[in-house]
């Protein structure tokens, strides 16, 4: 499932060190429990360069101390540098992941990258850095129906609930420092949503949509959001559960 809500607080922290950053991400799952995965960041030139240079600033200063530095600091998946994205891949190269394609381009000043995987099942894609922080799983309820539900944190906590209460001032604060970010991710399952917290659904396909120029409120949701959704059973085989919870 989508990924970024592992991703949030690392996202978070991105745009607050560099300026807004465009995620979208779709999964697919087929009936017998591979698919696929297609990534697509975003983040201008301009703020790309000034990470850069916080680094190189950084590592200039020896990064010593208690502190820890810029480059630690976004450390995330998020790389804009295609043959570092592509080698971490390589090196990783969890079993059961194939990277299928990966490029980079420039549009009107914003660099994205591309990543396309195709995975055996859940279990595979979970192994992967894209997943590492977070709690993805897969169960069947006793109407036979799947539910698919995600939760940032490795350990589950800190999120859920009803989201961070924002006075309209701080609000309007966070909303000019997080402005042009947007977070989506589409899951596209192989049997009718009947169930979902997405913020739109049309027949398989589930959307959490968080554009911060449309509205503010979403801050206060972000990291606050466990995705999930039931799909029917009806023609689907899947693995009973894939969790990387600690049980």
């Amino acid at each position: 499932m989508n990924q970024l809500m592992a991703w949030i607080g690392v996202a978070l922290l991105a745009t607050m060190l560099s300026g807004c950053l465009k995620i979208d991400q779709t999964l697919t799952l087929a009936k017998d429990g591979s698919g696929t995965l297609d990534l697509r960041y975003g983040m201008s030139e301009q703020s790309i360069a000034q990470i850069e240079a916080m680094e190189q600033l950084s590592k200039s200063m020896g990064g010593t101390g208690g502190d820890v530095s810029v480059e630690q600091e976004n450390d995330s998946p998020f790389d804009f540098d295609e043959a570092r994205v592509r080698k971490g891949f390589e090196q990783d190269n969890p079993e059961g992941v194939e990277l299928v394609s990966l490029s980079s381009e420039v549009v009107d000043g914003w660099k994205y990258i591309q990543i396309a995987l195709r995975f055996d099942d859940l279990e595979a894609l979970r192994r992967t850095d894209l997943f590492e922080d977070s709690d993805l799983s897969i169960t069947e309820d006793a109407d036979g129906n799947y539910v698919l539900t995600q939760v940032a944190g490795a350990d589950g906590s800190g999120v859920g609930g009803e989201g961070v209460d924002m006075d309209p001032a701080m609000m309007q604060q966070m909303a000019a420092i997080f402005a042009g970010m947007r977070i989506a991710t589409n899951v596209i399952v192989p049997g009718r949503v009947i169930e979902s917290n997405a913020t739109s659904v049309e027949g398989n396909r589930a959307s959490w949509v968080f554009d911060v120029d449309k509205d503010p409120s979403v801050l206060s949701k972000l990291g606050n959001l466990d995705m999930r959704l039931v799909f029917s059973g009806e023609d689907v085989d899947l693995p009973r559960r894939v969790s990387n919870a600690q049980d």
